[in-house]
């Protein structure tokens, strides 16, 4: 039984009906958070000089408006796609009870 349950994994996973895009996202957020956060502090320390001159006011600035736009970007994404499971599973119980 164990077999069939991989074998519809495999094929939900081909057919596009199970989604790994959330936990994709999930980890690229922690990733680019970590970016944004290092170049803000580095225009922060060194005064944005080797940056074109935006200085520490721009990295304050990019440390906590560029997070919370990331932050922000990525609840929207992930919105959507907490969306498409629930039709999903809206589906799949209107079919049930048919």
């Amino acid at each position: 039984m164990e077999s069939k349950n991989q074998h519809s994994n495999w094929s939900d996973f081909f057919s596009f009906r199970q989604m790994i895009a959330l936990q994709i996202m999930q980890v690229l957020y922690v990733l680019v958070a970590i970016v944004i956060t290092v170049w803000a502090l580095v225009l922060v320390f060194t005064g944005g000089d080797t940056f074109g001159g935006i200085g520490r006011t721009g990295g304050l600035l990019l440390l906590v408006f560029g997070n919370i736009f990331w932050r922000v970007w990525c609840e929207l994404l992930i919105v959507m796609f907490r969306i498409n499971k629930t039709l999903n599973s809206v589906d799949e119980n209107t079919k049930r009870q048919r």
